[in-house]
């Protein structure tokens, strides 16, 4: 394998403009030297690693670009990428590529600091951390970004700030995969996977796996917030806090996404778009499987499960699973909310919702389905409607033949199968297949019915309730049978209706084997095996296993009572 040869210049790692004269041709020199001693053909790769070039100047790495003056900085730098740390500290055993990093990982446990700043007497561990600290003195960033204008006092920070606008990753993770544009950022995560907590909090015992998540950490104990923002006064523990912050101020966005150039203000926040286009969710719910591309939503996610509610309203005492829900309840109590309907009192989070329930009074449902005849008042509902009646669907269940219009409604109805009920109530410990039922069924408990009808003022629990309701008002029975053409208001009821045409039987009693048209038929008859009776008269106390033989014996008290009468 031969590389092309490249009139490119190793760009050392912590050089100044002044220096690359003298750097270079001390480079030259050494590598003159080099060829007259080994004889070595300067633009092949005979003796060279197969996962780098060398040029006329110095050794690129081709994983990543980086180019160095010297073969023995390369065979360095390529433990990043292959993950070999030879170097243990005996301390608390963290594991390095280079001798070099574990001597200055080391002053960190003793304290050792013997590079002093000759202007005002700062002192830091390793070379390179002062030389950037130098720059302060001076002011001097010759390093300057042609995208977004952005200067630099180094050139590896420059090159690292590149890869924002680039998107460029070179730095992979072989355990999960997750690759990262900065090797300080790859070095952190890896620690991840090896479970090592080598920074503890002296104060509340606390561990940490990089110091600075540790010196973060410590200044929570101390309330020492030395960054002072001059625009706002506002103060921060760590200066990386405060430049993201002078951001809102500035209205800086120096990130931008190599696939549609959208601007963000911090790094993360371009992270978590470029997902949007990569279709990556590398956070997964260990309860039901769900992926997401967020750490924050996979987060507020698991309080499905687990029910927690932390965010507490200070005035009625209602918890919520996320502050936004809170931040948008408290508007119910606001006399003057803005989104409060003044015909019903109805009050909703946004102008968006708002603005559709004031449809409800206003706009006619003039949008018509076909197939059966229900209304609509916006067209993307009724085509939304429309494909409950489509005979394509394409998601097919193996396991009973069934077809959904949609994959969340095959995956819902897996559950029936598998019997998975990943959602659980946090008051009664009932679990659900669908978080939709759970929310339903946690109305139980608080009592909360938040549909009301403005016909009869009968309130309800969930929306489909309310909304089969409605039709006992209106006399609307969408649902027709296509045997008898008869119709109904529900279509559970025109389900169990094409029983008596089909003859099907699906609810069996695993007692005695007889089998049923409908499920209420089933608990009804369990109950002569049970002896359960949960239906009494209010007038002489007798009890019923069913609601209509209850009934029937009513009558009986009706008519002796108006035989009484006459």
């Amino acid at each position: 394998l031969v590389c092309n040869e490249e009139q490119v210049p190793a760009e050392p790692k912590d050089s100044s403009p002044d220096q690359e004269d003298e750097t270079s041709l001390e480079a030259q020199r050494q590598s003159l030297r080099r060829d007259r001693t080994k004889q070595t053909n300067v633009t092949t790769l005979s003796k060279v690693s197969p996962n780098t070039c060398k040029f006329k100047t110095g050794f690129k790495c081709v994983t990543c670009g980086d180019a160095f003056k010297q073969k023995s900085q390369l065979n360095k730098h390529l433990r990043v990428h292959t993950g070999e740390r030879r170097n243990s500290c005996k301390t608390c055993g963290r594991s390095f590529a280079c001798n070099s990093d574990l001597l200055i990982h080391t002053r960190r446990h003793t304290g050792e600091k013997p590079y002093p700043c000759a202007t005002c007497g700062k002192r830091f561990i390793d070379m390179s951390s002062l030389k950037t600290h130098m720059s302060v003195h001076t002011g001097e960033k010759p390093y300057s970004c042609k995208i977004c204008g952005k200067h630099f006092r180094l050139g590896n920070l420059y090159k690292v700030h590149m890869r924002t606008h680039s998107g460029e990753r070179p730095y992979h993770c072989k355990t999960c995969g997750k690759s990262f544009g900065h090797v300080s950022n790859f070095k952190r995560h890896t620690v991840i996977h090896t479970d090592k907590r080598p920074y503890p909090c002296s104060t509340c015992g606390s561990e940490f796996n990089c110091q600075s998540n540790h010196i973060s950490h410590m200044k929570t104990h101390t309330d020492e917030k030395p960054h002072i923002c001059a625009t706002c006064g506002k103060s921060f523990s760590r200066g990386a806090d405060l430049r993201r912050h002078t951001r809102t101020h500035t209205g800086e966005k120096p990130y931008s996404c190599a696939y549609c150039g959208k601007e963000f203000s911090y790094h993360s926040t371009l992270t978590n778009h470029v997902r949007v286009h990569t279709g990556e969710k590398p956070y997964k719910c260990i309860w039901c499987g769900k992926r997401f591309a967020i750490n924050t939503t996979l987060k507020i996610h698991t309080r499905v499960h687990t029910g927690e509610k932390p965010y507490t309203c200070d005035l009625c005492g209602r918890n919520f699973a996320h502050n936004t829900g809170l931040r948008l309840h408290r508007r119910t109590h606001d006399d003057e909310n803005p989104y409060k309907c003044d015909r019903c009192g109805k009050v909703m989070t946004n102008f968006k919702n708002y603005k559709f329930h004031m449809k409800s009074h206003t706009v006619a449902k003039t949008f018509k389905c076909d197939t059966c005849g229900k209304t609509f008042r916006e067209s993307w509902d009724l085509n939304k409607h429309a494909v409950t009646h489509s005979a394509e669907k394409p998601f097919k269940c193996e396991v009973c033949g069934n077809g959904f219009n949609r994959r969340y409604n095959l995956d819902l109805h897996l559950r029936v199968h598998t019997g998975e009920k990943p959602y659980k109530c946090a008051s009664c410990d009932k679990s659900f297949s669908s978080c939709v039922n759970m929310k339903k069924h946690a109305r139980i408990h608080t009592g909360e019915k938040p549909y009301t009808c403005g016909d009869c003022g009968k309130e309800f629990a969930d929306s489909s309730s309310y909304k089969i309701h409605l039709r006992v008002h209106t006399g609307e029975k969408p649902f027709k049978c296509t045997e008898c053409k008869r119709k109904f208001a529900t279509r559970t009821t025109l389900k169990r209706h094409t029983r008596t045409h089909t003859g099907e039987k699906p609810y069996k009693c695993n007692v005695c084997d007889k089998a049923f048209g409908h499920k209420t038929d089933l608990k009804g008859h369990l109950r002569i095996h049970t002896g359960e009776t949960p239906y009494k008269c209010g007038t002489c106390g007798e009890q019923f296993s069913t609601w209509s033989k209850l009934n029937k014996h009513k009558s009986a008290h009706t008519s002796d009572a108006e035989g009484t009468t006459a």
